[in-house]
């Protein structure tokens, strides 16, 4: 259905029944005017049921269009965090793969400066301790001890 000289169907059935407003002054009027406006008027009921239909529809459509609005900005908003989010993943992805890499360098480390300690150790006799007898800890004072190994005695005998 086509319009016809720029006015809408309902600004057309508005002037085809007299209404004495435009239709879309019928629709912005806020809901106290409107009904003072129909009253002082003194429209049919042919008109006001056609000011409130025109007016229904009208409030209608704003509504769809600020939610079609809302939702496109929703949108908008949320691929922005996705990218913002995806380039966090892969930011921390790296680190990840930097932190990882260097925990494995620390354990060789950590591997070798204790098979070069242990295998130093000797005991009162100057012999070598047999390997596993020892085992470094931690403590709680953050220093590093060496014990004997859970079930062995320690001590040559």
């Amino acid at each position: 259905m086509g319009k016809g000289k720029g006015s809408s169907r309902d600004e057309r059935r508005a002037q085809a029944l007299r209404l004495p407003l435009p239709a879309d002054a019928i629709v912005r009027l806020p809901v106290e005017d409107f009904n003072e406006l129909a009253s002082r008027y003194r429209l049919s009921e042919q008109q006001l049921a056609l000011a409130r239909d025109i007016r229904r529809r009208g409030k209608n459509k704003a509504a769809a269009q600020s939610c079609r609005r809302r939702k496109l900005e929703a949108i908008a908003r949320l691929e922005s965090e996705l990218r913002a989010l995806r380039g966090e993943r892969a930011r921390l992805a790296a680190q990840r793969e930097q932190v990882t890499g260097q925990l494995g360098q620390a354990r060789a480390r950590l591997r070798e400066l204790r098979r070069r300690l242990l295998s130093s150790l000797r005991d009162p006799r100057g012999l070598p301790y047999p390997e596993g007898a020892f085992e470094l800890r931690q403590g709680d004072d953050g220093g590093v001890y060496l014990v004997p190994r859970a079930g062995e005695g320690g001590g040559g005998q």
